[in-house]
Parts: structure tokens; C-alpha cells; sequence
């Protein structure tokens, strides 16, 4: 028999269903342990000790070749079944996994918190001499923004290790024409994330620290109040006063919050990537357009 942990955080039921999946249930019996669920894998019949007796090895010379052939199936079926325990391990990791994620909680959104999921960075990065334009595109990790505030209106963190070059849906948000292929985005990446640009082994994270937030007398285009934004940027451990303005439209229990402001890369310690010796490259000055999601205090 064989004992296989499936971690505490699978359930029984989700072992089960694993089990069946592999269609050699039949063969396995289930229980719980003060370390979790646990999978006991029965040794087939044709593994079973059975007693030798007198009578069996009197016929043994007559029977050889039919226990030949059930010698054979079995290890056959030994190894197959050993298979599927190596697939079972395996598989607990995901259910694991999967389990552990949907075992803690989701901590509630308060008003003023932003929802990272569905918010985004977009950086338009301008080329120079036969390089190309490029559309980034990253995630936020924690975000909170106060609107009327004249102190302490908020904080945005940027999860830089996120971010990513060129994928269709950034160049078409940021209006860069064409597509880029999946080689190359993982090339424009990799140098953006590397250490001559953004290295973010060293600087995770970008922040935004909000000082205040004030509505102007100019509402924007689309008719949607807009508000100023004043505060501290921290990038690439470089920390610079930052002013710029977005729209707020109100969607019932959140609100889009959208604005961009102009990024000189130079003035945060970071050199413009070159390469062919300067022949291709990016500008200095890049576009950062925001657009974020948070719970409306209001609803």
C-alpha cells in the first residue's frame, strides 16, 4: 500500500474527483489525518501475499505458465497504476494550490480603495533613429485615492516585475499601429525589465504618493469632472514632484479615474536603452496614462 498527502487545504470531495478523473478510483480509499486528506492506494489482488501452500506448490510445474501470463499482466497493471500515483502527486499540487487560494478569504474593497485587478499602466515609449514605438502595459499592486483631499489623498504602487511590451491590447490602447511578434515582445521586455533600464531586481515597485486631490473648474471632453493630482513619484529609487490631471466618471460603485502625465527617463537615473550603436533605440521622454478603478465613497 502507498500513502500520498494531498496537503490540508484539498478537500476530500476535490480528491475524490481527481481520483475518478484518472478512472482507477477503485483502487484507492480516501481519509482525513490532522495533515489533511489522505490517499491509500490498495495493493492489487495480483500484488496480495497469498500463502504457498503444499497443495499449490505440488502443482506448481502445471500452473507456471498461466502464473507466467498473470505475472506479466501484473506488472503491467503495477505500472500503469504506478503512473497514476505519480499523476495523483502531481495533480494534488494543483488542487492544492487552487484550494489554498480559494481558502483565504479576499480581504473587502473600502471606499477610496483601488480594485488592482482591472486597473492598468500604459506607457507609450517613442522611438529614436530606426527603432520603434512601444506600448507597455502593467498592474498595480495596492492603490487608495481619496478625491476633495487637501493631505493625505492617497498612494499608487505599481508592480513594475508586471509589466510587459508590445501585447496587442497595450499598442491599441496607447494608438501604436501594427502588431509586434511573440519573440520580439519577450526581446523588448526582458531589456526593459533588465538591469539598464527599469532593473527591477533592484526596484520592484513604482509609487505615487498623493498629497492632495482637487476638483477643477473644467470638466473633460466626454463632460466628466476632472481633478488635479499632486504628489510625490518614486521610481527607480529616484523620488520627483508630480502634477498632472484626470477624469473621474462615475460608474455607480466604482470609478474610472483617468490621466496621463509626461516621464523623463533621465531625470529618474534611468538611460534610454540604445543599441547598434545608438542606431536603434527609445526617446527620453515617455507618455504614462493611467487607468484605474476604485471603489466610489459615495455609492
Amino acid at each position: 500500500m502507498m500513502w500520498l498527502s494531498v496537503t490540508q487545504a484539498a478537500s476530500l470531495v476535490e480528491v475524490r474527483k481527481l481520483l475518478s478523473t484518472l478512472g482507477d478510483a477503485a483502487i484507492y480509499t480516501i481519509s482525513s489525518s490532522s495533515e489533511g486528506p489522505m490517499v491509500r492506494r490498495v495493493r492489487p489482488a495480483c500484488q496480495s501475499h497469498q500463502p504457498r501452500s503444499r497443495e499449490r506448490l505440488r502443482h506448481r510445474k502445471e500452473t507456471r505458465s498461466t502464473m507466467d501470463g498473470s505475472a506479466t499482466k501484473c506488472a503491467e497493471s503495477t505500472h500503469i497504476r504506478e503512473i497514476f500515483s505519480v499523476m495523483i502527486m502531481c495533480l494534488s499540487v494543483i488542487v492544492a494550490t487552487s484550494a489554498d487560494a480559494a481558502d483565504v478569504p479576499a480581504k473587502p474593497l473600502a471606499p477610496g480603495d483601488v480594485h488592482v485587478a482591472n486597473s492598468r499602466v500604459y506607457i507609450r515609449v517613442e522611438k529614436t533613429g530606426l527603432g520603434h514605438v512601444h506600448g507597455v502595459v502593467g498592474m498595480l499592486s495596492s492603490g487608495h485615492i481619496t478625491l476633495d483631499a487637501d493631505q493625505n489623498a492617497g498612494q499608487l504602487v505599481f508592480d513594475a516585475t508586471s509589466f510587459l511590451a508590445d501585447v496587442a491590447y497595450a499598442r491599441k490602447y496607447l494608438g501604436v499601429e501594427g502588431e509586434t511578434a511573440a519573440h520580439t515582445q519577450r526581446e523588448v521586455t526582458a531589456n526593459m525589465l533588465g538591469a539598464e533600464v527599469l532593473d527591477v531586481k533592484q526596484f520592484p515597485t513604482a509609487s505615487f504618493d498623493i498629497v492632495s486631490t482637487r476638483k477643477t473648474t473644467q470638466p473633460s471632453r466626454q463632460g466628466f469632472p476632472v481633478y488635479e493630482f499632486v504628489g510625490e513619484f518614486t521610481l527607480h529609487g529616484v523620488k520627483r514632484p508630480l502634477r498632472f490631471q484626470a477624469e473621474v466618471e462615475n460608474r455607480g460603485e466604482f470609478l474610472r479615474i483617468r490621466g496621463q502625465f509626461p516621464l523623463r527617463q533621465s531625470e529618474y537615473g534611468i538611460k534610454p536603452l540604445r543599441k547598434a550603436l545608438g542606431a536603434v533605440g527609445v526617446a527620453d521622454d515617455l507618455a504614462v496614462h493611467g487607468d484605474i478603478i476604485v471603489v466610489n465613497a459615495a455609492r
